[in-house]
């Protein structure tokens, strides 16, 4: 019998501690709160307030990949109705992300001058050898650099050695170039 006592004893205080850590219960009337964690959002404003910052959309977003008011906000009517009648999709070259609970924009034609910025100093290897084969070069060319995230430097040879000639882009608080992105929002 004492066993007994004691196992209900240790069930109701395990009961206790587990509706503790569950929270307060639902009061009738009470409205769920909203986790950006978990919820889904098909409106890119509405996701971009509850996020913050994110560097693309993640599986939270479930819209379209391009909602129509990105594309209205980064081209004109008349570039859109020429790029679609010459069959060329719009939102293709669109990317968008969240920066400051805001949604912010870019337009990438053919490479990837959208993503992170490249802000590293350093010298690679095809570059020196570039600079051995040809000193003085007055610009080192992105064949040489690469086109995998964008150059925010402008490289040139000062005899056989790599060396910065001017910075291209600002970078912003999330180190994407700052020129290349706009902050948007639906027209009204």
């Amino acid at each position: 019998m004492r066993d007994a006592i004691l196992i209900l004893g240790l069930l109701t205080g395990l009961s206790f501690s587990l509706s503790c850590l569950a929270g307060a219960p639902a009061k009738p009337g009470d409205k769920p709160q909203a986790d950006s964690s978990s919820t889904a959002f098909t409106d890119p404003v509405a996701y971009c307030k509850a996020v913050g910052n994110i560097d693309a959309p993640d599986a939270r977003y479930q819209g379209p990949a391009v909602a129509d008011w990105i594309e209205s906000a980064l081209y004109t009517p008349q570039e859109i109705a020429a790029q679609k009648g010459a069959g060329i999709d719009v939102a293709r070259s669109i990317v968008w992300r969240c920066m400051q609970r805001s949604v912010f924009g870019c337009v990438q034609p053919n490479n990837p001058i959208c993503g992170k910025a490249n802000t590293d100093r350093t010298p690679t290897k095809a570059m020196r050898d570039f600079c051995a084969a040809r000193p003085n070069a007055s610009v080192i060319p992105l064949s040489v650099i690469g086109h995998e995230n964008p150059m925010i430097f402008e490289w040139a040879c000062h005899g056989k050695r790599p060396t910065i000639t001017r910075q291209v882009f600002k970078v912003d608080a999330q180190g994407f170039p700052s020129d290349l992105w706009k902050q948007i929002s639906p027209a009204h």
